[in-house]
């Protein structure tokens, strides 16, 4: 990710100048119209169980 440089993420993701960032960046961008910030990062992705 270009914001938060992770390397797993469920989906993919550009920002408005085209570079590649994650799912979570992304949703939080298009909420707060502000990069998402580093220290809202989880060194471990959550999967759900249904």
């Amino acid at each position: 990710c270009a914001n938060c440089q992770t390397t797993t993420t469920p989906l993919w993701r550009r920002d408005a100048d085209g570079r590649n960032i994650c799912n979570a960046c992304g949703l939080y961008y298009k909420l707060h119209l502000t990069h998402r910030p580093v220290a809202l990062a989880k060194p471990v992705i959550k999967r759900r169980k249904r």
